[in-house]
């Protein structure tokens, strides 16, 4: 390495707020299955391990130019050696990041069940519960850059401006399940801090950890970022009921009422996730024609759109990422009800139990919104996901529990799909819909007709 002498460090304090539950498994089962990793004190915090990896990983993914060697001397390189590879020079990171507490934050209990995808039923002895960190939790973040002579400022700040803009735009989800909308978090109360060690005053400053008075934004230009994601937001209403089941926890609550976080009734990222993987499998099998030799191809195809994983089996990371929303202009029902005897068609003894659906408080109103986003999407998956989109909005596709009575059937209202840099809103009218780009429509159209194609190539 060419002179190492630092030259300055660069300060980076914000606040962490979660957007939506967070999950870091720390390995303990003694409460839940999976619980949250915690401090000495017992406080959930979030590893600096976990934020750093996720940070490196989506500037390595999304930043062409990977050669520059500020690149390796930001993030830290290790030696590689090999027969036919000379041994490489090792860098020391300049990044540092503090792991990041917080003084409130609520943990939860959710509860999770595998679910069989050929009969929509949960999987014998397949329950589980983790525990959550609750949206609103706001932790300190803390960064550290340190500059040597041999390292470009430029570039460095550069850097910090590509993550802070992402982060500040929520596109940075930590944790596990991100997939299924948790760990969405937002940059806050950002503050920066340069100091110049050629500055005897700044010197100062530094030894004395006087962090005053920063910058409310980096003096720098973000990278360019490679955007290759098909995304889908929409809103329905509910047009009968919906249940998200979720357990009482008190003995004179009743027995199932509708999932909630941080207070608010939520359609989570899981249940909306696995109706829609279903219902893809479900369209990919229809469209595979009758003579195929491969009829393993329809599972294939969703397995390495939705991930996959299990005992014995190689982990995929899916590309599809569906988020939790918040399920707004609702009101619980207590309704009664009772088992009945198929056989007799009588009611069974002691089988009385309630449950708490939500209800619209009037017809059409916006009651639930979804995104769905894929990753580094094929035009193939584009127009599968525009026909999962179909079935949704056209009442066809329930989500939630209790689908068997009539409930989590929704109606489309507003839909906007974006692309490369093309976009198209669609509206419900009384002549049927309205479109806001016919070329658009026409491009989605061929989408959708690759999707048959990609079955018998």
């Amino acid at each position: 390495m060419e002179d190492a002498t630092i030259t300055g460090k660069t300060i980076v304090i914000a606040k962490l707020e979660l957007e939506s539950p967070l999950m870091i498994g720390s390995g303990q089962d003694e409460f839940a299955d999976i619980e949250v990793m915690k401090d000495k004190k017992g406080k959930p915090f979030i590893p600096a391990t976990s934020l750093t990896g996720v940070l490196r990983h989506y500037f390595e993914e999304n930043i062409s130019d990977k050669n520059d060697p500020n690149f390796e001397c930001f993030w830290g390189t290790h030696k590689k050696t090999s027969n036919a590879e000379e041994e490489k020079e090792e860098f020391q990171s300049s990044f540092i990041c503090r792991d990041l507490h917080t003084d409130d934050v609520k943990i939860r209990i959710r509860d999770g069940v595998k679910i069989d995808p050929r009969t929509q039923t949960a999987l014998d002895k397949a329950k589980y519960d983790f525990e959550v960190i609750e949206k609103g939790a706001k932790f300190d973040l803390f960064w550290e850059v340190t500059l040597r002579k041999n390292n470009s400022k430029e570039i460095y700040d550069r850097i910090l401006a590509s993550l802070i803009e992402a982060l500040e735009d929520g596109t940075i989800p930590i944790g596990a399940k991100t997939n299924s909308g948790f760990g969405k978090c937002k940059l806050t109360n950002l503050q920066i801090f340069d100091f110049d060690f050629l500055s005897p005053k700044d010197v100062l400053k530094w030894l004395k950890q006087d962090f005053k008075d920063g910058k409310s934004k980096i003096d720098a230009e973000p990278f360019e970022l490679q955007s290759n994601v098909f995304t889908i937001d929409a809103k329905f209403a509910v047009k009968n009921s919906i249940i998200i089941r979720s357990y009482s926890e008190e003995v004179d609550m009743t027995d199932a009422t509708s999932l909630t976080s941080a207070g608010k009734f939520v359609l989570p990222g899981t249940s909306l996730k696995g109706a829609i993987r279903h219902r893809a499998l479900k369209i990919l099998k229809t469209l595979c024609p009758a003579d195929s030799l491969k009829k393993e191809i329809p599972e294939q195809k969703i397995d390495e759109l939705f991930g996959k994983a299990g005992k014995d089996i190689e982990p995929v990371k899916g590309r599809v990422l569906v988020e939790e929303k918040e399920i707004n202009n609702i009101e619980p029902v207590l309704q009664n009800r009772i088992k009945i005897d198929r056989f007799t068609g009588g009611t069974i003894k002691s089988a009385l139990f309630d449950s708490m659906p939500l209800w619209p408080k009037k017809d059409d109103s916006e009651s639930v919104d979804v995104s769905i986003k894929i990753r580094n999407y094929k035009p193939w998956e584009a127009g599968l996901m525009m026909q999962v989109l179909k079935d949704l909005w056209c009442e066809d596709l329930a989500v939630g529990g209790e689908k068997s009575v009539g409930r989590g059937v929704l109606n489309g209202l507003y839909a906007r799909i974006k692309w490369n840099d093309k976009e198209l809103v669609i509206t419900p009218s009384k002549k049927g819909l309205n479109f806001s780009d016919e070329s658009a429509v026409s491009e989605l159209n061929d989408f959708a007709k690759k999707v048959r194609e990609e079955l018998v190539a």
